[in-house]
């Protein structure tokens, strides 16, 4: 007979699974190599074709026989490669996909923590009046909706800062005492929605490495002061495993 423990185990290694195919498909997470940021002047690309601006919140190229025009959200092939424009704080970037980059010829998979219910907490959701400023690895600094997660851990109570998405999930970046040893330097953690009361589910087993431990492309946020745990949360992914290994 299948159990609610089997169910959640089996939800999670499907949860895994998908990751590790997000992560190792041809155009996928470790595929990034690079992040090109565009202006009014014309720029040249390494393997794409003609020089490319930002014009009218778009990525243009433009070329001999070549024009694309690409929207934030867009995902366009080129030769074996793939263009995706983004946006952030109104600057326009076109990131470069290669299924032969070696950040991802080189990745096996993910190494994960074994699934343990005890890393999953009711919490509460607030949504706070003072926008979460969060520090980026370029150095950016992003301004966010901030939402405060409450839970209490061993008879303690945390308040997370996380920031609010459109659809209405809190996106949670994270660090504690495994990092470095057991686990990358920070995760990010998706929290669902909360419910009408405000409710929540945080599921540390679904803490998931961010894109910058994939490649060095992706511009990923960094843990406020208040998500720097002082113990160690043994759950979710570690550390990527290299094919080599």
């Amino acid at each position: 007979m299948t159990t609610a423990t089997d169910t959640w185990v089996s939800d999670w290694q499907r949860w895994h699974a998908e990751r590790e195919t997000l992560s190792t498909d041809a155009h996928g997470l470790a595929a990034a190599t690079g992040t090109h940021w565009l202006s009014d002047i014309p720029l040249r690309i390494d393997g794409v074709p003609g020089e490319w601006v930002a014009a009218d919140g778009r990525a243009v190229g433009d070329g001999s026989g070549f024009h694309l025009e690409l929207t934030p959200g867009d995902r366009a092939p080129s030769g074996d490669l793939l263009l995706q424009p983004l946006i952030r704080a109104g600057e326009i970037a076109l990131r470069v996909f290669d299924p032969n980059a070696s950040t991802r010829t080189g990745l096996a998979g993910i190494d994960a923590f074994t699934p343990d219910q005890a890393w999953v907490f009711d919490g509460v959701a607030e949504t706070g009046s003072t926008p979460l400023l969060l520090d980026h690895i370029d150095g950016f600094v992003s301004t966010n909706t901030g939402v405060r997660v409450r839970i209490t851990v061993d008879g303690r109570e945390l308040v997370l800062s996380g920031a609010g998405a459109p659809n209405g999930d809190i996106q949670l970046t994270f660090a504690d005492t495994t990092n470095g040893s057991q686990t990358q330097r920070f995760r990010f953690l998706t929290i669902p929605a909360p419910d009408s009361q405000g409710r929540v589910v945080v599921d540390f087993n679904r803490a998931y490495l961010p894109p910058c431990t994939f490649s060095d492309h992706y511009l990923c946020p960094l843990p406020p002061p208040e998500n720097r745990l002082d113990f160690p949360v043994r759950a979710g992914e570690t550390f990527l495993r290299r094919a080599d290994r």
